[in-house]
């Protein structure tokens, strides 16, 4: 079995990639394992069986994320809220439309009415309300929590 393994790895400052790189050498026993811990200038994943995506909720996950939406597979969701990652990769990144709209995805129009009071500095992002997850979950081919 060849699988793709992708997630940050040391020296990442990032729990996640101590845990991926201890949980990676163990696996490589069992399989045919490729390790991606950044972002390829090009994937296939049709060469793989399967896809391993490590996803947390810090700015090393971005392109772990960008690629399991691109080519969904298993995702291990370390995390039960993307919501700084997220608000990394559209806010941080002067995004405002992008981040408006996935609230909006991910919580109807009172989420979106709230974003957009985000967008105008009334209010902090609701990290603790709206997970951001919707997105992931439904690309996903399977789900390890």
């Amino acid at each position: 079995m060849r699988v793709a393994f992708v997630s940050p790895m040391p020296p990442a400052r990032s729990g996640i990639a101590d845990y991926s790189a201890a949980l990676a050498e163990e696996l490589g026993k069992l399989i045919e394992l490729e390790i991606i811990s950044e972002p390829p200038p090009e994937f296939a994943a049709e060469q793989y069986d399967s896809v391993l995506y490590q996803a947390g909720n810090n700015p090393y996950h971005a392109f772990v994320y960008r690629m399991a939406l691109a080519h969904p597979g298993v995702v291990v969701l370390h995390e039960a809220n993307l919501h700084h990652l997220l608000a990394d990769m559209t806010i941080g990144a002067g995004d405002w439309d992008g981040y408006v709209a996935e609230a909006e995805y991910n919580g109807g129009p009172a989420a979106r009415a709230y974003a957009e009071r985000v967008r105008a500095r009334q209010v902090p992002p609701d990290y603790q309300g709206l997970p951001l997850t919707r997105r992931l979950l439904e690309r996903a081919r399977g789900l390890v929590v």
